[in-house]
């Protein structure tokens, strides 16, 4: 089982939405995969659930302090209309982890592990911060996916994430750097371009070579509880994380497709 954890302490660099996608992405290939959302703000939840929806989330399983009974992960997972593809909701008051004693960083690995023959893949969206709730996924990952904004204000905070990478590293070995994916490009700017040519100089061979432009579905698809490859599959957002989705899985030493989906996929692209 390899896990991904999407992180980037900086908002609004499409952390929550390629958490989402690249998850669907890798369920549509056949891949038996969970999305864990370790975010307060549950926006990888919205891409699938409304609100009203959610049962037990994951503050309900990390949050021990507040529990009468300790729960395993598999209490909280819902599955979602694609097949191959489980969700682990999050809500607001999993902000509150960041109070819970430091021994509770364990707990996502320890929680993770009963599902390693279960699922090829989790994908966990981390939250836009440093601390013990983005230290807590990292822990319980074999990678870590970066995504980086095409702006001029993108890459500040990165050497930090970096730093936590290492800190984190010593303690979990088996972590390591999957790369960082530049998003919400615009090709009618300079800028973009700037941005994305600074990224390449600074950090070469760990930077996708897909760029994921902006595209208006790929904005619109959470308020109707779909990822974009549902919502409008033959959409540029949706092409494109298919695309990184190649990369990520040849970096991976994976097959593009597990196997039975393949011929769906391609009609539904065609």
């Amino acid at each position: 089982m390899k896990t991904i954890a999407v992180a980037n302490q900086k908002g609004g660099v499409g952390k929550s939405t390629t958490a989402a996608c690249v998850a669907t992405e890798l369920a549509m290939r056949g891949y038996e995969t969970l999305l864990v959302d370790g975010d307060p703000q549950a926006n990888v939840t919205s891409h699938f659930l409304a609100a009203d929806q959610i049962n037990l989330s994951i503050a309900d399983i990390l949050i021990e302090s507040e529990q009468r009974e300790k729960l395993p992960l598999e209490a909280a997972i819902v599955t979602t209309e694609m097949e191959h593809l489980d969700l682990v909701p999050s809500k607001l008051r999993f902000a509150r982890f960041e109070k819970e004693p430091a021994i509770a960083i364990n707990r996502m690995r320890s929680k993770l592990a009963p599902l390693s023959s279960t699922y090829d893949f989790v994908v966990i969206d981390t939250p836009p911060t440093l601390g013990q709730i983005l230290t807590t996924p990292l822990l319980a990952s074999t990678h870590m996916l970066v995504p980086v904004a095409a702006s001029p204000l993108a890459q500040d905070g990165l050497d930090d994430l970096m730093s936590t990478f290492e800190e984190v590293r010593s303690t979990n070995p088996e972590l390591e750097m999957l790369g960082m994916v530049c998003t919400l490009f615009d090709g009618r700017t300079s800028v973009s371009a700037e941005s994305f040519r600074s990224l390449k100089e600074r950090y070469g061979p760990k930077v996708f070579e897909t760029i994921i432009h902006r595209n208006v579905k790929l904005e619109e698809s959470p308020a109707f509880h779909q990822p974009v490859q549902l919502y409008a599959p033959g959409s540029r957002g949706a092409l494109l994380y298919a695309e990184l989705t190649d990369e990520i899985l040849k970096r991976l030493g994976a097959r593009k497709n597990k196997g039975k989906l393949k011929l769906a996929v391609e009609e539904s692209r065609a």
